[in-house]
């Protein structure tokens, strides 16, 4: 990944997560933000004249940080990991990377961190979201799928979300991560890598049968007693982000990168046709004395599902929202 001028203007990637609540998206995203603080600092004690090409993300909104700390002392200080997320968060990231004797931003990262009941596509929030991104990474309890016969069920509702999704990404250039999380509770030398894909083969075959452009990770975060407190031990997590961004910003530079928001307008999450049709307008914004349409609202011709389009101008968040229709208001009486 290279900068071709002094003003270049850094791309944004918006990554959606996809899995159950209790999956361990929180957990991956702060031992991989641990991960990298450790890159950077062992790239800072370096000699400025070295070669090296240390590669981070750093947040770029003090309160994200100080969050992504508190859950990480939480750890540190308990010794177990945290609760599941309860709401959903944005995180924002500048992805740096160390050359000679200075740092230069490649890339932004926007990371919603979404509970697990969320993650539907029956959800216009959710579907927002997933129309926005530019990759996917999808968890999947590797403790439970192995030692738990009811996780079907939740595999299931996965692959069926998933496949929604496939279903609109499907022949363009859009990266999955299917991520293995809690291997770290899996008995050593018992069950390999390749037997835990095998549990998964109808989500597999759902991507390879659509050509997706996807990669497998074993993320294995272990919290290990320390004199003081304990410490969390990871390995190599962070080469899921290094993988995402590297194949995103390899599709920005060859102008690649999909508009999900033009080809999802008629496409329906629901039974994969074609077919919405516009329905109904909601809430208005009167502006320079027009009334501008914030929302529609589409409606399947097929199977009869409706969503919700939002409008993509942050602007507008700054004005007041006025229904179309206002009662008026009444005299006061003599």
């Amino acid at each position: 990944m290279k900068i071709s001028s002094l003003f270049f203007l850094p791309p944004t990637f918006n990554i959606l997560s996809l899995g159950e609540r209790g999956s361990g998206k929180t957990v991956f995203l702060v031992g991989s933000y641990a991960e990298f603080q450790k890159t950077r600092e062992n790239s800072s004690l370096k000699p400025e004249t070295s070669k090296d090409q240390s590669l981070w993300f750093e947040c770029q909104h003090h309160h994200e940080k100080s969050l992504l700390n508190s859950i990480l002392q939480y750890i540190l200080k308990k010794g177990v990991y945290p609760p599941p997320t309860l709401k959903i968060t944005d995180f924002h990231f500048a992805f740096k990377q160390k050359k000679s004797d200075r740092s230069n931003i490649l890339c932004f990262i926007r990371w919603w961190d979404i509970p697990g009941e969320f993650c539907n596509f029956d959800n216009p929030y959710y579907q927002e979201m997933g129309t926005s991104s530019q990759g996917c990474c999808v968890f999947i309890n590797a403790n439970r799928l192995v030692n738990d016969p009811t996780y079907t069920e939740n595999l299931t509702k996965i692959t069926r979300q998933l496949m929604i999704l496939v279903s609109l990404v499907k022949d363009i250039e859009y990266p999955f991560s299917l991520i293995f999380t809690q291997c770290d509770l899996l008995p050593l030398g018992e069950i390999d890598q390749q037997q835990l894909t095998d549990k998964c083969q109808e989500l597999i075959t759902t991507l390879d049968e659509a050509n997706i452009n996807y990669q497998c990770f074993y993320s294995a975060i272990q919290i290990s007693p320390q004199e003081q407190g304990f410490s969390l031990i990871s390995k190599d997590i962070s080469s899921v982000f290094l993988w995402l961004v590297t194949k995103l910003y390899e599709d920005y530079q060859q102008g690649k990168l999909p508009n999900l928001k033009i080809l999802s307008t008629l496409h329906c999450f629901r039974c994969g046709s074609n077919q919405m049709q516009p329905s109904q307008r909601l809430g208005f914004l009167k502006k320079f004395g027009f009334w501008i349409t914030l929302r529609k609202k589409y409606r399947c011709r097929d199977c009869g599902a409706s969503k919700i389009e939002f409008l993509p101008f942050t602007w507008l968040n700054k004005f007041q929202f006025r229904p179309s229709s206002r009662k008026k208001k009444k005299g006061r009486k003599k």
